[in-house]
């Protein structure tokens, strides 16, 4: 009897094979969870876990919470963040963006704790030298507006702008 090869969509990337068993793995160590699409062959499409035979074992966690009841104050504090470069701590500058660096780590990792206790897969806690990326991937997957990477973007921008427009 052929054994049925299950594949996942993990960010945008086909993974896989994967047996029943290998899948239900995956879904106790919440790899894959609620929303996952899968495919196996015979289906038209990829579709989410919980529309397949396997839904009988997502069905044991619950669904993901929706946006609503997330917290955004870490993602709001972390797409401020850049506004620190304002701020002259009468420190060497090196020291000051090693500081900068740690400041946007630790918001990344508290929001991604946030993130993953909601039920969602956070972006990967690499995003966070990037934090423009990590907050576009954090709206995408929540559904959300971009209003926080907007403003961060809005912020890194003033550190380069506000000192011309004061020397003029």
């Amino acid at each position: 009897m052929n054994q049925v090869l299950w594949f996942y969509d993990d960010g945008g990337s086909r993974v896989g094979p994967f047996t029943e068993s290998d899948i239900k793995e995956l879904l106790k160590v919440s790899k894959i969870r609620h929303g996952t699409l899968v495919w196996k062959t015979g289906m038209d499409t990829w579709a989410p876990i919980e529309t397949t035979e396997l839904k009988a074992e997502v069905t044991i966690l619950p669904p993901p919470l929706n946006k609503d009841s997330i917290s955004n104050h870490w993602a709001w504090l972390l797409a401020l963040s850049p506004l620190l470069g304002f701020v002259d701590l009468g420190i060497n500058t090196s020291v000051g963006v090693i500081i900068g660096l740690v400041v946007v780590i630790a918001l990344c990792g508290l929001d991604s704790r946030k993130f993953h206790q909601a039920g969602h897969n956070p972006p990967s806690i690499w995003w966070c030298f990037i934090p423009p990326v990590y907050l576009y991937i954090r709206s995408s997957r929540l559904k959300a507006n971009y209003l926080p990477m907007i403003a961060w973007i809005v912020c890194k921008a003033s550190l380069f702008i506000v000192p011309q427009l004061i020397r003029l």
